[in-house]
């Protein structure tokens, strides 16, 4: 039986799990029934149920009230969360009711969809410290977690439900009996923070700039994923991935609190305190923002200052860097992701730092080393359209971040430039299950395509060589543009890193509407004599590769870097992105950002084939020299 991987599992307790297997212990919460680890056995999850009435028949009676029963007994892959019967009775007393009767179908259905996860068996071991990447059925992410004592460990859902009986194997999946129902919060972002005591003077702010509006969105009804079906042609990608439609178009948010005591901490405790702070430290590009006294306009400091730290993304902790830290990432170089923030044309730096193993570092120094930590005691708190995160110290966009971010190297993952892939679910690595998603015109907000365009993107896998493991993958004679995240003012060298085949066709290339020289025949690979990739090592009169680098640049390329790798071998040998003919970045010009800013990346395809975008990259000139290979 095939298991998941997650990438940012937490792998703490496993050598107590082992020990406390051998030693054959009962693990146990407060009066659960005694944990153990199931057998396999050769029943459906439906007929394990059905089973065992002392102790799931009202579970049983949802199950069958909402035909859910039938999906358990089919064959497929599930993960099955089974509240016994004590906790359902203690479901239905917290509501104010007696039995399944007094619930509307609608909820019904939804509560047993809280308890199953379609096409994943997922065990204790395999889960995250946070929240899982899958989602329910109600379209909802489970948090999970674990709390030993001395001889006993036992695992949470939502820091609520114990699992009193663990990882029994059935034929079509996995089941763990839980002890309390599953009961996400019905409540949005802007109003799980508005009921949280620790965030009073935050949500008072959020209130009053009235940016909490720009987070009430959960999902566009107006999409109807049935429309395009007929771009599901059955088309299967070399990793054996079928074309697949979105189901769904849905919004995320995530937000970055500081808690009352932190800001009390910096003399902040009251809104009026909040205003003069944001007023002394915030950056105002423009020196006329710092009149505006409207705290509703978004030139506003406070309101700029409330809006750094909004994402307009769904970023549970693992989602900021960990899920996307593959096994294509070489593990001794630092890791960097960057988003864009809800206060216009800022960035947010997140950065995995390889040699104290401390992740989700937050606009980190590059002098001090001083660095905004999300409390891990204090993460993942759900909502129906987003998570928020407390954080421990103050976060704002001063003048020594926004001077930070203008003078590194920012690369950019083509995924990150789209808030609709981790909102909808698809930005993950799964190494069993390679996808493909082609979508509809207009999906994507920063994103425009001629109508003969085909949009893809492929999932993380193993199989690629690219940068984190996915790509945004194009076909026919595509035309598109696409909107960068703000780039900090200043001079750049901005580079494409592509993969080449003999299937791609030829494209011009432009920048804020402007060629980028000639047109780029992505079919030639990086040893072809029009750009004179020497691998490194190969050649003993420069055996590192830096001769050849210089004259990679002089016709305007530049190897891959050295800080990822093909994991598999199917087609690339292995090979470090650095040392392979099947990786390399173009050069598309330098650049001079008066302002901080987003741009306009637009293709052109000018012979029919594929068209592959892996990252781009924007380098402050004055790094170039001694910027490395990574």
């Amino acid at each position: 039986m095939k298991r998941i991987i997650f990438n940012s599992i937490s792998r703490k307790y496993i050598h107590f799990i082992f020990i406390s297997l051998s030693l054959g212990l009962i693990v146990s919460s407060c009066n659960p029934e005694p944990t153990d680890i199931g057998t396999f056995k050769q029943e459906m999850l439906g007929q394990y149920i059905q089973n065992n009435p002392a102790q799931f028949s009202e579970f049983e009676r949802l199950l069958d009230t909402t035909e859910v029963m039938g999906l358990l007994n089919a064959y497929g892959k599930y993960t099955l969360f089974a509240p016994d019967n004590k906790a359902m009775r203690a479901y239905y007393a917290s509501k104010g009711k007696t039995s399944l009767k007094d619930f509307t179908l609608d909820t019904l259905i939804t509560i047993a969809y809280d308890h199953v996860i379609k096409g994943y068996e997922i065990t204790t071991d395999e889960f995250p410290d946070g929240l899982m990447p899958y989602l329910t059925m109600s379209e909802r992410y489970i948090s999970t977690s674990s709390r030993a004592d001395s001889a006993n460990l036992v695992f949470y859902l939502n820091n609520v439900s114990a699992i009193t009986k663990r990882d029994v194997e059935m034929s079509n999946g996995i089941v763990h009996t839980i002890n309390v129902v599953i009961n996400p919060s019905v409540l949005n972002l802007p109003q799980s923070i508005s009921v949280d005591p620790k965030f009073t003077i935050f949500n008072q702010a959020l209130i009053a700039t009235g940016l909490d509006k720009l987070m009430t969105k959960s999902r566009d009804e107006s999409y109807d994923y049935k429309k395009f079906l007929y771009l599901e042609t059955g088309s299967t990608k070399g990793s054996g991935s079928v074309d697949e439609i979105p189901r769904s178009r849905k919004y995320g948010y995530t937000v970055l609190l500081e808690s009352d005591e932190t800001f009390r901490n910096n003399n902040i405790n009251n809104l009026e305190d909040l205003k003069a702070y944001a007023a002394a430290h915030v950056y105002n590009e423009d020196p006329a923002d710092a009149n505006v006294t409207d705290i509703k306009d978004r030139r506003n400091s406070l309101n700029k200052f409330i809006a750094y730290h909004m994402i307009d993304r769904n970023l549970s902790y693992s989602k900021f860097i960990d899920a996307y830290d593959t096994q294509h990432m070489i593990k001794t170089y630092d890791m960097y992701e960057y988003f864009e923030t809800m206060c216009p044309n800022t960035l947010i730096e997140i950065k995995k730092d390889r040699v104290t193993g401390e992740t989700n570092l937050i606009n980190q120094s590059s002098e001090t080393k001083e660095a905004v930590r999300i409390n891990i005691n204090y993460k993942d708190k759900d909502a129906t359209n987003g998570v928020y995160h407390e954080i421990d110290k103050i976060l704002v966009y001063d003048i020594e971040t926004a001077g930070e971010l203008s003078s590194k190297r920012i690369r950019i993952d083509a995924a990150a430039f789209f808030p609709e892939f981790i909102n909808n679910n698809m930005r993950y690595y799964d190494p069993s299950k390679p996808r493909s998603w082609i979508f509809p015109r207009g999906y994507i907000d920063r994103l425009q395509t001629a109508e003969a365009t085909k949009f893809y993107y492929l999932n993380a896998y193993g199989g690629y060589l690219d940068y984190q493991g996915d790509e945004v993958f194009l076909a026919g004679m595509y035309d598109f543009t696409v909107e960068t995240p703000p780039i900090p003012a200043g001079t750049y060298e901005v580079r494409f890193g592509y993969q080449p085949t003999g299937a791609r066709g030829a494209a011009q290339l432009y920048w804020d509407s402007v060629p980028c020289g000639i047109p780029l025949d992505l079919r030639l690979s990086a040893n072809d004599p029009l750009i004179g990739f020497v691998e490194p090592g190969t050649n003993p009169e420069d055996p590192n590769g830096f001769e050849n680098d210089k004259m990679l640049r002089n016709r305007g390329y530049m190897k891959g870097p050295c800080t990822f790798k093909d994991v598999l071998g199917v087609w690339y040998s292995k090979k470090i992105a650095r040392n392979s003919q099947q990786y390399i970045r173009r050069i598309l010009g330098t650049y001079t950002f008066t302002k901080s800013q987003t741009h306009i990346f637009k293709v052109k395809a000018v012979r029919e084939g594929e068209f592959m975008f892996d990252f781009l990259e924007f380098v402050p000139t004055e790094m170039i020299e001694n910027e490395g290979i990574e």
